[in-house]
């Protein structure tokens, strides 16, 4: 059976970006090398509470010796902000999964438009850096209330003093906000077009590409999307280690029932992107939903958050 990989990290600088982001640069402990990665992948953190948050890299893909994530403070939220921000002061030692993508860049695109809303810059920004490295055709649209609160404002100033690159600031204001139609512009071969942000930015970025191909069309969204239930049927799950039989109704995900049940998941992004809840199986025929499990890790395990079953049951080893 495949084993769940860790990485340590150690937390070398700390820089405030904006009133409520701030960025982390992590290294190695041991000054090695760290597992490659490419723009638009993420980090899946363990934090010290048991929690596991994902936050984009957003450093130079190029830079094998250390990572950047920028992390946006948020009080009303689920409590991983807040806990990054009290538990990672500098020189401590950090627990993460290695590095996984479920936003890339399109290899054979000609354009890249990249679209970014509030903290949604992260992954784009390191999207940039390997564009320019690359000599690719691109350009960034970066929409936020305030310039105080654009997170890389140096790098972002520097693209649109360079052409390539416009900012949108609307003061919260959504008659000020920008017709995203326009800044997205019409389909045309070889052109890609990504989003990252909050919800309302995203709906509006979905709805001004909805004509265009979809393999054209790349999103990376804060929250789950709802998913189509349509064809979903019920299945049941048996845990190896009690032999115990859950049964997974149509609507229910397999996440809630196991919760439901008593078994504590780790998740984080609730969407397949991130690989946090991926448990292993023993028996059955997973129908796998999630963007981020390689075929051998399919063979082994499967995401609870987005996946069902495409046979009567499953037998998970919990």
């Amino acid at each position: 059976m495949l084993s769940r990989p860790e990485i340590l990290l150690q937390v070398a600088e700390i820089a405030v970006l904006t009133p409520r982001v701030s960025a982390y640069r992590l290294v190695s402990p041991h000054g090695e090398r760290l597992p490659a990665w490419s723009a638009g992948a993420h980090l899946n953190f363990r934090l010290p509470s048991g929690r596991a948050r994902c936050y984009s890299l957003c450093g130079d893909p190029a830079n094998k010796a250390e990572y950047w994530v920028a992390v946006q403070r948020e009080e009303n939220g689920e409590g991983g902000s807040l806990e990054v921000a009290e538990t990672f002061s500098r020189s401590v030692v950090v627990r993460a999964d290695p590095p996984r993508n479920g936003f890339p860049l399109a290899e054979n695109g000609q354009h890249h438009v990249l679209m970014s809303g509030g903290i949604g810059i992260t992954p784009v920004i390191a999207m940039i850096h390997h564009l320019k490295r690359s000599k690719a055709s691109y350009f960034v649209h970066v929409c936020a209330r305030s310039l105080k609160e654009v997170a890389f404002r140096d790098i972002i100033q520097a693209e649109v003093a360079a052409g390539r690159a416009a900012l949108h600031l609307d003061g919260n204001d959504p008659a000020r906000r920008p017709d995203m139609a326009a800044l997205v512009g019409t389909a045309a071969a070889g052109v890609h077009a990504y989003a990252c942000g909050p919800a309302g930015f995203l709906k509006a970025f979905n709805r001004a590409t909805e004509s265009w191909p979809r393999e054209q069309v790349h999103v990376e969204s804060f929250t789950p999307e709802a998913r189509q239930a349509e064809g979903d049927k019920p299945f049941s799950v048996t845990i190896a280690s009690t032999g115990k039989t859950i049964q997974v109704s149509v609507g229910t995900t397999l996440l809630a029932a196991l919760k439901a049940d008593g078994h504590d998941i780790a998740t984080s992004c609730r969407q397949g992107i991130c690989g946090s809840c991926m448990v292993p199986y023993l028996d059955g025929e997973p129908d796998h939903r999630d963007q981020t499990l390689t075929d051998d890790e399919r063979r082994d395990f499967l995401t609870v958050c987005c996946s069902r079953a495409r046979s009567a049951s499953l037998t998970l080893d919990l």
